[in-house]
């Protein structure tokens, strides 16, 4: 893969880590109801420890293909 393809991977893992990590916290506290954010449809404590999964392992995989990015140089 060429740095091309990971720069298009990590702003996918990004916009699905502010859309499906972050967002829900912002939408619970301005009573808003986001399309697509899928942890927003579970129970109450289990949405919070999915979006905080989320953001983690989003965080996780920016720093993994920031890493294999830097190997092709």
């Amino acid at each position: 893969m060429d740095e091309r393809g990971y720069d298009g991977l990590q702003g996918l893992v990004f916009l699905v880590g502010i859309w499906e990590g972050l967002i829900p916290f912002v939408a619970r506290i301005f009573d808003w109801h986001p399309f697509l954010a899928f942890p927003l449809r579970l129970p109450s404590p289990l949405w919070w420890i999915v979006s905080g999964a989320v953001v983690v392992i989003s965080m996780v995989c920016l720093e993994l293909l920031d890493r294999a990015k830097k190997r092709l140089r």
